[in-house]
């Protein structure tokens, strides 16, 4: 595990604004679709930990909503980012260097939501994902809601397809495991933890506490057609972006996304 969030760190430490960028320009809907299913739970004035929020996108966006937000990641480099990006957009935001494992810096109780949206695909081992869960119920509020982000096995295959198609004759043992219906612990980017809908689903039920409320594609539709969106006007591209919002819930349709959320609430 050491050895692991080691490599995770080293890898977010080398350049922040990739992944800045990738929400920001690459990837805007995925983070307009995750806004809002959010802002169907989060109230006025909630208190806010993003455990593993990288460069603090959510972060930023939901201070400058007059939220209290508190950013933790394990990458240094993550938090001086998230830190600048705060000052540039003057808006107050708490961000502290730390590990999804050990949230001991906050009592228990101490938030009204809860954002895990990176810690999880990073976990090889199932132990570490629940007491990373573990810790996130603990410090969440009675009440309250935990975003918890996975990365789906389905979603290797739409990125293969869609930027290296040519990849299909080296990726055949990963495809396997795919059509089997089986997570997978591997080294991808980074060492990285890409899972079923159903293992998703299984895990969150393992914590003791937590009720799984909806779970959506936090791409919708649209993770498989980025190219093609990159050709449309803004008007055009927004009005994609609705109709797979519209349709991100939707059970039949999660597969057709690389990120998984399933919003949990705390029940005892």
């Amino acid at each position: 595990m050491k050895n692991n969030i080691q490599e995770v760190k080293e890898h977010y430490n080398e350049n922040p604004k990739i992944e800045w960028d990738r929400l920001q320009k690459k990837h805007p809907y995925e983070k307009y679709i995750t806004i809002k299913i959010m802002d169907k739970y989060i109230k006025d004035g909630d208190s806010i930990l993003d455990i593993g929020g990288g460069p603090g996108h959510y972060s930023i966006h939901y201070a400058l909503m007059n939220h209290d937000v508190t950013l933790l990641d394990l990458s240094d480099e993550n938090i001086k980012f998230a830190k600048n990006k705060s000052r540039q957009y003057k808006t107050k935001l708490k961000a502290v260097v730390g590990n999804a494992l050990d949230l001991s810096q906050f009592t228990d109780e101490s938030f009204d939501v809860v954002f895990l949206m990176g810690p999880i695909y990073h976990l090889m081992d199932e132990e570490d994902r629940i007491r990373a869960l573990q810790e996130a119920r603990r410090v969440l509020k009675k009440d309250g809601y935990l975003f918890t982000s996975f990365i789906l096995m389905f979603g290797g295959v739409i990125y293969d397809l869609r930027d290296l198609p040519k990849i299909v004759f080296e990726d055949a043992p990963y495809f396997e495991v795919v059509s089997n219906g089986k997570s997978l612990s591997f080294k991808a980017f980074t060492n990285a933890y890409m899972s079923s809908i159903s293992d998703s689903e299984e895990l969150i039920n393992k914590i003791d506490g937590l009720k799984i409320i909806t779970e959506f594609s936090q791409e919708g539709i649209l993770a498989p057609y980025l190219h093609n969106l990159e050709k449309l006007t803004k008007a055009e591209r927004i009005a994609w972006y609705e109709v797979s919002y519209s349709l991100c819930e939707r059970k039949e349709y999660l597969s057709h996304g690389e990120h998984l959320m399933i919003v949990s609430k705390k029940i005892k």
